[in-house]
């Protein structure tokens, strides 16, 4: 079994160049609109929607425009990179939040999230 994409609400577009390119560094590949039709049996959400799919190396999101706001509870995405304090300072310098938890003869446990709430764990 192989993970082939992971779909996200984003609250706006601009969200997909701000935050999923400029500060994880993925690009566009694909846009396209959802039918209310398959909206609606798939999600139970019977409206028209622009989806956005972005990719990084074998990593892909989905991301679905919903100005609703959700609430993720634990739900968390945990990425592996290789430099996570540069991550950590384009998030601080675009306003983005980031949560950082000391630890003794640890790496610190780093979380950052985008504007609509998706929290991403980063592990080097």
């Amino acid at each position: 079994m192989k993970l082939n994409h992971i779909g996200l609400n984003i609250q706006r577009k601009e969200e997909g160049v701000d935050f999923y390119q400029n500060i994880l560094g993925f690009n566009l590949e694909h846009q396209f609109k959802l039918s209310p039709f398959l909206a609606e049996k798939i999600f139970c959400m019977g409206k028209r929607d622009e989806v956005f799919l972005y990719k990084k190396e074998s990593l892909q999101f989905e991301l679905f425009i919903n100005s609703e706001n959700t609430t993720p509870g634990f739900t968390h995405i945990c990425i592996e990179v290789k430099d996570r304090e540069k991550i950590v300072k384009k998030c601080e310098n675009a306003g983005y939040p980031v949560t950082r938890i000391p630890r003794n003869d640890k790496p610190d446990i780093l979380f950052i999230r985008d504007k609509a709430g998706n929290i991403f764990e980063l592990k080097n």
